[in-house]
Order: C-alpha cells, then sequence, then structure tokens
C-alpha cells in the first residue's frame, strides 16, 4: 500500500511563492519557467515542504493526509469473508519523494509522482472463512504494517480556466502501480480468544502475506491515491499558475 510529508501535495508544491500571495505558506520559493533548472528547483520546493503539510493547509481546503480515512473495506473471495471499518491509514507523513518528473509547457502536460514509505492500517475487523488453507474466524481491533510501500502515480497535467478567466492546472486522467516489500498482520480476539489458534493461524497469515494482500492492498491503494489526487486538486483550484510560476505562458 503509495504525497512524503504529507504526498498529497507533493505536485501542489511544485512552485509558487508566499511573498506575492499571503495565501501560500512563506516556506515556499517560487519558480521561474526560463530557468533551465525548473526541475530541479520544483524538486527542491517540494522537498523543502513536505515536513510542512502533513496538517494540511485549512485556508486553501487541503485536508490532512496522515491519517488518511478509508472507506470501509469488504473482501468476499477464495472462502474469506473480511470487513475493516473504521480504517484509516498512517505513515504518508513519513514517505521519501523517489521520482518527481513534470513536462510544463504543453497544453496537456504529464506528471509523475512516486513516494515510498512504510504504512500501516488500523480498523475493526470482522473475519470468517479460510486464508488458503487454514480456517480463519474473529472480530476486533487490526493492525496491518507494510515495509518499503512504493507507489507511482502517472497523470496528464491540464490547463483550465476559472471563472474569472485565471489559469489553474488540474490533474486528469491518472493512473498507478504499487509494489509492497513485506506486511505483517495482528488481529485481536481471533477464534474468541483462543490463543493457540490465534498464534498458529497469525503465523500462518504473515508467511502467506502476499496472497492475502492481492486482495485487500488494491482497494486500500485506490483509496490513498484518489485521496492523494483529490487534494492536489484541491490546491491547484485556490492558487492560479502565475502566482506558483514565474513567466509561465
Amino acid at each position: 500500500m503509495q504525497s512524503i510529508k504529507n504526498i498529497v501535495f507533493l505536485a501542489a508544491l511544485l512552485c509558487y511563492t508566499y511573498a506575492e500571495n499571503p495565501q501560500l505558506p512563506a516556506f515556499i520559493k517560487k519558480c521561474n519557467y526560463k530557468d533551465k533548472n525548473l526541475s530541479g528547483c520544483i524538486r527542491l520546493q517540494i522537498e523543502n515542504s513536505l515536513p510542512h503539510f502533513t496538517k494540511g493547509i485549512p485556508e486553501l481546503g487541503v485536508p490532512p493526509t496522515d491519517p488518511v480515512n478509508l472507506d470501509d473495506i469488504h473482501i468476499d473471495g477464495n472462502g474469506l469473508k473480511l470487513t475493516f471499518t473504521n480504517a484509516a491509514m498512517h505513515g504518508l507523513g513519513q514517505s521519501k519523494l523517489t521520482q518527481l518528473r513534470m513536462d510544463i509547457g504543453n497544453e496537456a502536460e504529464d506528471f509523475t509522482l512516486a513516494f515510498k514509505s512504510n504504512l500501516s492500517l488500523t480498523a475493526k475487523y470482522n473475519m470468517d472463512g479460510k486464508i488458503l488453507v487454514l480456517p480463519i474466524q474473529g472480530n476486533g481491533d487490526a493492525l496491518i504494517k507494510t515495509e518499503n510501500v512504493e507507489v507511482n502515480i502517472q497523470s496528464k497535467l491540464a490547463h483550465v480556466k476559472n471563472n474569472k478567466g485565471e489559469l489553474h492546472l488540474k490533474l486528469v486522467t491518472p493512473n498507478y502501480k504499487y509494489d509492497i516489500e513485506s506486511t505483517t498482520f495482528e488481529f485481536s480476539n481471533l477464534f474468541n480468544g483462543n490463543k493457540e489458534l490465534a498464534d498458529t493461524t497469525t503465523t500462518f497469515a504473515n508467511e502467506n502475506w502476499r496472497q492475502l494482500m492481492d486482495d485487500l492492498a488494491p482497494p486500500v491503494i485506490k483509496q490513498i491515491v484518489r485521496t492523494i489526487i483529490k487534494a492536489i486538486n484541491k490546491f491547484f483550484s485556490k492558487i492560479p499558475v502565475e502566482d506558483i510560476i514565474d513567466n509561465f505562458n
């Protein structure tokens, strides 16, 4: 389970300045479109800004993203029924940017963002069925820890005008891929508290984590990416391009 001391803002923080727009944070510096090292400026501003964005930008309507509150997750297949409620994903605030590429200057521009992080999911669970060959049943608290989750998001970066005629950026038609290095599971109250059965089943689940994550990871990653894209576009909708990039045509 892929903005990064608030990954959501990686793209949003491409390059802008507080000095010319009091809405913008003071720690952001504006970049110049004509600068030969524009991409380096963009990346530097993002990296410098990451520690400040975990709590969001309330004045711009950009929400915090650590934790990311998730919709209920339902898995029903391969002999297992599993539901997570009150689910939240933690750890995006500690993510590291691994790639950022922007093709600026065309009517529809390319944007690539990749990050790596250790993420954990907390939730209430209800489960009944089998994990591969072993029966499993229980309900209670769940903790799922993942290590070195890498998410790569690719999108078109379009130009749109608001009702004032101001030009804004917007991520459109995004797609993504991800990879997970390892996962461990902790479920309280398995088999109504039968420790022997619970320990055996948990060990088996942790040894075969990839099969479980084939079902669990896709809806979680999808929600994380959706949250990131939504927050980036929220930011873009508030800030005209001219306020974040000098000499942008």
